[in-house]
C-alpha cells in the first residue's frame, strides 16, 4: 500500500492534524474524529446522509477522499448553527421532521 499522507482539516472551526492512508474518505475520517453528525449511509454517494460543506459547496464525503480536504473549511451539520441560534436549513429540516440524508424527509407541495 502507498505510503501514509498527513493532512489537515479544518472542521466546523477547529484545526485536526491527521496521517491516513490514501484511501481513506473524507465521511470515514470525519467519523473517526468523532463527527458523529455525518452519517455513513450508502458510501456510493447516492443517498447523501454524509453530506457536507466543502469551502462552501455541499459533497458527499463518501465521495472524497480525506487528503483532498487537505487545508478545505468543512462545515457538518452540527457546524451549521446552534441550539439558541440554528442555520435556517436546521430551521427547515425540524420543521419538516427532516434527517440529515433526507431520503424519508416528507415533501409538501403546500407553500
Amino acid at each position: 500500500m502507498p505510503s501514509k499522507k498527513k493532512v489537515v482539516l479544518h472542521v466546523n472551526g477547529r484545526e485536526h492534524e491527521l496521517t491516513l492512508d490514501p484511501n481513506v474518505s473524507l465521511l470515514h475520517a470525519l467519523r473517526d474524529l468523532g463527527y458523529t453528525d455525518v452519517k455513513n449511509g450508502c458510501e456510493i454517494g447516492e443517498c447523501g446522509a454524509c453530506a457536507v460543506l466543502f469551502n462552501g459547496t455541499a459533497v458527499n464525503s463518501c465521495m472524497v477522499l480525506a487528503w483532498q480536504a487537505d487545508g478545505a473549511e468543512i462545515v457538518t451539520n452540527a457546524g451549521l448553527g446552534t441550539l439558541a441560534k440554528p442555520h435556517v436549513i436546521q430551521e427547515a429540516f425540524a420543521d419538516a421532521g427532516a434527517v440529515q440524508c433526507g431520503y424519508c424527509t416528507p415533501f409538501s407541495s403546500q407553500p
